[in-house]
């Protein structure tokens, strides 16, 4: 999916070759132009962009003026800071209103690829923070797994103006096709892509969340025409895969109370659940996926992480004694059991295989006792992950993400501090720092000085002040100091960084 664009130049010339080569490009659309400041801040409310190019130099209001605005407004855009200016004062507004670059006339094709390439970087990173959040609220809402008044909040927020559709498969067993456990991630992949290729064919902003095995949730806006696309992707799924699914509004996301309540009626008068294709039990030592993932959910919904911990331990002895195949289907059915509750709850990693994938990695595993070290590792992993989670849901999580904005706003202020910080988030400023160091990795100072350390690198690659000048924008006011911070931090002096970029 392309990032939308909108150009806000008031140089026909230059804007038209702007256009040109985003044109070009393979991940950007332009959807706008404007002429002056005031335009663009109208055409930003209008069409919500995915990045803005921007003037400093306009007519009416000017692109620091724009940023202002932007950044009070708390807009989540990215934008580039367009100018021939090397001004001091214009790097330094641009800079704390959050620009994220600049482009320098006169510039050059490659300039300009170099800078929607590295912009196109910063939009997938938001993008998939924005669907791991997205599906987690949703989760945590709908499947009731925590509910809070800040995460109701939070929630309203990501989904302001949407409206929810929920997509259930009702058939894991269609007729002429012999799907086995084996198959199960298979599916799930196909019907996700499916569903998520016909969701952005369409104008609207629409949108494909994962909320478990055999549920997503379609979040759109108010204006799609649904009709037409429940019947499109009620047909595809049925003629890939042939799968059967069904559609059901679940209703505005303004109504909190509303969604959970069409949700948990739909799900009650559903007379014929989908069957998921389960292994043969063919020994008393091989338990079934699901009733494994019931019993790991169980311990998860208890709270109770040193119980889950003791049962991996106590699964991993048992494989490690059975004989060895009896050990691997042990372990293929945990392993299986526990990607199928890494995708309901979005505890995704890197290290996730699909199911086919898995099961031939496990079936190379030459003895016992590798088995059970292998297993060992996926169960920690999984730990990881979920402990993860946990904190992601915790409501102190929200108050670090509170101190990172507030910091982000005013760390070019002289009399910053964590007291500070810390009671503008009401928090006690020793416990803050304590929270700070555990969930950033660290302390308070040095995340300070490594934001003022990156808005440094940014100035050094694209304007000609003076390092002395750059040292004061960023907020440091010894030069030596900030050459010596800088360089312990990126390994190389601000003026090779600026040789070299």
């Amino acid at each position: 999916m392309k990032g939308t664009v909108l150009i806000v130049e008031d140089q026909p010339n230059f804007r038209e070759g702007l256009k040109f080569m985003i044109s070009q490009s393979r991940n950007w659309i332009v959807i706008g132009e404007a002429e002056t400041g005031e335009e663009g801040w109208q055409k930003a409310l209008e069409l919500k962009p995915d990045l803005i190019l921007m003037d400093i130099h306009m007519p009416v209001m000017n692109g620091i003026e724009l940023a202002e605005r932007i950044h009070s407004h708390g807009m989540d855009t990215l934008f580039i800071i367009i100018t021939g200016y090397q001004d001091f004062q214009y790097a330094q507004s641009a800079i704390r209103y959050g620009a994220m670059d600049f482009l320098l006339k006169p510039c050059s094709d490659e300039d300009i690829s170099g800078i929607l390439g590295s912009a196109s970087k910063k939009l997938q990173a938001k993008r998939k923070e924005q669907q791991t959040t997205r599906e987690h609220l949703l989760r945590s809402i709908l499947l009731k797994y925590q509910m809070n008044q800040e995460l109701t909040s939070h929630f309203l927020r990501m989904f302001e103006g949407c409206r929810l559709w929920l997509v259930t498969i009702t058939d894991y067993f269609p007729e002429g096709k012999n799907y086995g456990a084996d198959d199960l991630y298979v599916l799930q992949y196909g019907i996700y892509n499916i569903l998520q290729e016909l969701a952005l064919s369409e104008d609207a902003n629409a949108k494909l969340l994962i909320l478990k095995e055999d549920q997503f949730i379609l979040s759109v806006s108010s204006d799609l025409e649904t009709a037409c696309w429940r019947e499109n992707a009620e047909l595809a799924v049925r003629e890939y895969l042939g799968i059967a699914i069904e559609t059901v509004p679940l209703g505005p996301t303004s109504d909190v109370d509303g969604l959970m309540s069409t949700y948990a009626a739909y799900n009650e008068q559903r007379v014929h659940a989908p069957t998921v294709p389960q292994i043969a039990d063919r020994s008393s030592k091989r338990q079934a996926v699901e009733a494994v993932k019931n019993e790991i959910m169980s311990l998860i919904i208890s709270g109770d992480l040193q119980a889950l911990h003791d049962y991996f331990e106590k699964v991993g002895g048992q494989a490690g004694s059975f004989p060895l195949t009896d050990g691997k289907i042990l372990v293929i059915n945990h392993s299986l059991a526990l990607n199928q509750i890494s995708e309901v709850l979005g505890l995704f990693s890197h290290q996730s295989k699909p199911a086919e994938a898995l099961l031939q990695m496990i079936d190379q595993i030459p003895g016992a006792m590798e088995l059970k070290s292998w297993f060992k590792a996926a169960c920690q992993d999984f730990e990881t992950r979920l402990d993860r989670w946990k904190q992601q849901a915790n409501p102190y999580v929200n108050s670090i993400q509170q101190a990172i904005d507030y910091i982000e706003e005013h760390y070019l202020d002289s009399d910053l501090s964590i007291k500070q910080v810390a009671e503008n988030i009401h928090l006690n400023p020793s416990y803050l720092s304590t929270l700070f160091k555990k969930e950033t990795g660290e302390t308070f100072t040095g995340y300070v000085n490594k934001l003022k350390l990156q808005k440094a690198q940014v100035l050094l690659r694209n304007t000609d002040m003076k390092i002395s000048e750059i040292c004061q924008t960023v907020g440091f006011e010894d030069s030596t100091y900030f050459s010596s911070v800088f360089k312990k931090h990126f390994q190389i002096s601000p003026s090779e960084f600026r040789q070299n970029h």
